[in-house]
């Protein structure tokens, strides 16, 4: 990335995160029975319409759908790789907790990795696991492979 775009990108970077982090604390208020959810989910949402001109304008015009496609994939194959990295990483530390939750992710993108598959074969329909972001193609889910959610927890993604 050219170094005039790094403040963009270092822009992007942190709204996004911001809004992560306003989306768990959204939770926990809720949790906790206060009122301050809604304000840490309006947070979340500007955040992310920020970051999503910030991506715009660093990604340029978006491209036709072969081209998306290649690039999701690409970025999901890096996703996967750097998650067996980041679990090393975790376990050789020590940190069991990261270790699993990183494990999970690497189980996760191998499933985002056979949906690319699916969808040239036609595939319309999946179920995502909004627990651990696992995706099933085609019909009813059972339990999860990742994270063991009950098959009534998937939400459906079609056209």
């Amino acid at each position: 990335m050219p170094s005039e775009n790094a403040p963009l990108a270092e822009a992007f970077l942190r709204q996004s995160v911001a809004a992560a982090k306003n989306h768990i604390r959204a939770q926990k208020a809720a949790q906790e029975g206060t009122s301050a959810r809604t304000l840490f989910l309006g947070l979340a949402m500007g955040q992310e319409a920020q970051a999503k001109k910030a991506l715009f304008l660093l990604r340029g015009r978006v491209g036709a759908t072969d081209v998306n496609l290649a690039e999701a994939l690409q970025e999901t194959r890096e996703l996967a790789v750097d998650a067996l990295a980041w679990t090393d990483r975790a376990q050789v530390g020590g940190d069991r907790a990261a270790g699993a939750l990183l494990m999970q992710m690497a189980r996760v993108q191998a499933s985002h990795l056979a949906a690319y598959e699916r969808e040239a074969k036609g595939e319309t329909v999946f179920h995502v696991c909004p627990i651990c972001g696992y995706i099933h193609a085609g019909g009813t889910p059972g339990r999860c492979p990742v994270c063991n959610a009950l098959p009534e927890k998937f939400v459906e993604v079609c056209i």
